[in-house]
C-alpha cells in the first residue's frame, strides 16, 4: 500500500542533455507519438482491465512498429507501460539495448525492474564507431503500451520533466521525487512545499501544450481513491466536463496506515489526504470522490461511510456516501465554497453505525480517572454557557495522539480536529445555540467529555 509508482528514467545517460527540444510536446520535433485518440471510439472500447487511470491503451493500434534514426545523433525515447506479466517493451538491435518490464539490458548492463505501472524514458547516443548498417531503428513490440513518444535529439532535464509531468498526471503514476512541471516551465506542484503531504501525488487537470485534458483520476500505487470533476465515468474520454487550460488539482497524502481508529462514535481512517487547487479558473466544488469499500470495509458490515473535509477554521464537513458492490461514492463534494479563501483543504474517511440507537449512546460518558495516568482535573473546559460566535476554550496538560471532537444535540459530528503534542489549550466558536459535547479522545481512547451550553 505504501509503495510508491515512480518513473523509470536510465539517469546515467540524462545527465549530460544539452541540445534543447522545445518545452512543448504539441510543437516539438517529434517524430513519433503513439497514443489513444481521445475523440476516436477506440478511446472508450478497451476492456476495464486494460485501463490505466481511466485510459486505454495502444495495444494493436501501432501505426509504426520500429523508427529509423540517424546513426549520428542522439534521441530520446518515452514510453508509459503496465503488463503483470513478463513483456519486452523495445530493443535496439544495432546498439544492442532492450527493454521490458522486468529487465533494461545493454551489452554486459543489466537492471532488474519491478513490474508495475511505469513511465520509461531512454536517451542514447548512437554509437558511429560501429560498423555501419542500412537504416538502423528501434523495433516495439505490441504490447501493453499507453503512450510512446520519440524525438530524434537529445533532451533536457527540464524537458523531460516537463514530459514526465505530464504523463504522470494522465496515467496516474507518481513521480518518485521532483517537481511537476506544465509544459509553459512553470511550477504545477513543489513536494517540498507539501513536506508532511508528499506521498503519492496525483492529479487532474488541461494542459494545451502537451495535450493534457485528465478529468477524473486514480493514483496507479493503490487505487483506493479517485477523484473526478462533476462525475467519474468508466473512461477519461466519456466525462465531458470542461476545464480551462493551465488549471489543475492535485492531491497527496501523509503516508500513514490506511487502518480505521476508533473516534468516539465513528471509526476514523488514519491516512489524511490534502487537495490543492491550482489555476485561476479551477473548479472547487462538485466533485465525485470515490473510494474502494473493501478497503475500509473488508468484512461488508452493515455500516455508514463518511467523507471528511477539514476546514482551516477548525470545522470539519461531514459528507455521507453512498455504496454499491465495490466502491463507496460522495456526489457533489464541495472541498471549497465561494466565501472561503484558500486553495488548499485536508480530508481523510470514516465509517460508523447505521443504528440510531447506537449512535444515541456513542457521544455521552466518559473513562474512569483511575484508567488513565492523565490527572483529568487539568482538563478544563470556559467560559461554559457561552455566547454563540464567542470562543470557547479547553485547557489540558501536553499529550500525544489528542483528537478532540464537537457533537450537535443530535449526535451529527460538528468538528474533529487533531491536536498537536505540543498543544496546551484548543480554541473554537460555535454559530448556533444549543448543547453540544465535546470529547477528548487519546489513541482512540475517550479520556474526557464536556458538555458545552451556547446560547
Amino acid at each position: 500500500m505504501n509503495k510508491q509508482i515512480h518513473s523509470k528514467m536510465f539517469s546515467f545517460l540524462i545527465l549530460f542533455f544539452s541540445i534543447p527540444i522545445s518545452s512543448q510536446l504539441t510543437k516539438s520535433e517529434i517524430q513519433l507519438w503513439e497514443k489513444a485518440n481521445p475523440t476516436s471510439k477506440e478511446a472508450v472500447r478497451c476492456k476495464d482491465e486494460n485501463l490505466l487511470n481511466f485510459h486505454c491503451g495502444i495495444k494493436g493500434k501501432l501505426l509504426m512498429k520500429s523508427i529509423e534514426y540517424s546513426r549520428s545523433k542522439y534521441y530520446t525515447l518515452s514510453v508509459v507501460h503496465s503488463s503483470k506479466e513478463d513483456e519486452l517493451i523495445w530493443r535496439d538491435s544495432d546498439q544492442k539495448i532492450s527493454l521490458s518490464n522486468s529487465t533494461y539490458n545493454k551489452g554486459k548492463e543489466k537492471m532488474e525492474i519491478s513490474k508495475r505501472p511505469s513511465i520509461f524514458s531512454f536517451t542514447e547516443k548512437v554509437n558511429s564507431n560501429r560498423e555501419k548498417t542500412e537504416n538502423p531503428s528501434i523495433q516495439f513490440e505490441d504490447q501493453n503500451l499507453y503512450e510512446l513518444i520519440f524525438i530524434p535529439k537529445k533532451a533536457k532535464a527540464m524537458d523531460l520533466n516537463k514530459i514526465h509531468s505530464y504523463l504522470s498526471i494522465k496515467y496516474g503514476i507518481s513521480l518518485e521525487k521532483g517537481k511537476y512541471y506544465g509544459s509553459d516551465g512553470k511550477v504545477i506542484w513543489d513536494p517540498e512545499k507539501h513536506k508532511d503531504y508528499k506521498y503519492r501525488p496525483t492529479g487532474l487537470g488541461r494542459d494545451d501544450g502537451n495535450e493534457l485534458y485528465q478529468k477524473q483520476s486514480s493514483n496507479q500505487a493503490d487505487q483506493f481513491l479517485s477523484i473526478g470533476m462533476n462525475d467519474i465515468k468508466r473512461t477519461n474520454a466519456e466525462n465531458l466536463t470542461s476545464i480551462d487550460n493551465n488549471n489543475f488539482v492535485m492531491w497527496s497524502d501523509d503516508n500513514k496506515e490506511m487502518t480505521l481508529e476508533p473516534n468516539g462514535n465513528f471509526d476514523v481512517l488514519k491516512r489524511d489526504w490534502k487537495i490543492n487547487f491550482i489555476g485561476s479558473k479551477i473548479p472547487k466544488t462538485d466533485y465525485k470522490v470515490r473510494i474502494s469499500k473493501k478497503e475500509i470495509n473488508p468484512k461488508s458490515l452493515p455500516i455508514v461511510y463518511w467523507m471528511l473535509l477539514k476546514k482551516d477554521n477548525g470545522e470539519v464537513k461531514k459528507i455521507q456516501g453512498v455504496e454499491d458492490e465495490n466502491y463507496v461514492i460522495f456526489n457533489k463534494v464541495d472541498f471549497i465554497t465561494a466565501f472561503e479563501n484558500t486553495n488548499s483543504v485536508y480530508f481523510t474517511f470514516a465509517t460508523g453505525p447505521k443504528d440510531k440507537k447506537t449512535e444515541g449512546t456513542a457521544y455521552s460518558g466518559s473513562i474512569k480517572g483511575e484508567d488513565i495516568s492523565l490527572d483529568l482535573s487539568k482538563i478544563v473546559l470556559y467560559p461554559n454557557p457561552v455566547k454563540k460566535e464567542q470562543n470557547f476554550t479547553v485547557i489540558f496538560p501536553p499529550m500525544e495522539n489528542l483528537v478532540i471532537s464537537i457533537y450537535d444535540g443530535g449526535g451529527r459530528l460538528i468538528t474533529l480536529d487533531k491536536v498537536s503534542s505540543n498543544a496546551r489549550s484548543y480554541m473554537n466558536h460555535l454559530p448556533v445555540q444549543g448543547s453540544y459535547l465535546i470529547n477528548l479522545t487519546q489513541n482512540g481512547k475517550l479520556i474526557k467529555t464536556f458538555k458545552l451550553i451556547v446560547d
